[in-house]
């Protein structure tokens, strides 16, 4: 009887072990692609702004003109 509940606690950590494990290395891949989209939201931004500024010149010197 204590054998089995040896075994069945054993068992039970093994599992909980890889189920840490396997969660650890889900929210690792998680977190990468955050930032990989944070990463490539900031690269739109940056971009837009750029070409914002550049319309807005050329509006403005076509207004002069």
């Amino acid at each position: 009887m204590i054998l089995t509940i040896e075994i069945l606690s054993i068992i039970t950590m093994l599992i909980f072990g890889i189920i840490a494990i396997w969660g650890f290395i889900v929210l690792k891949q998680i977190s990468n692609q955050l930032k990989y989209k944070n990463y490539l939201l900031e690269k739109l931004n940056l971009h837009i702004f750029n070409l914002s500024q550049a319309f807005s010149k050329d509006m403005q010197s076509k207004e002069d003109a």
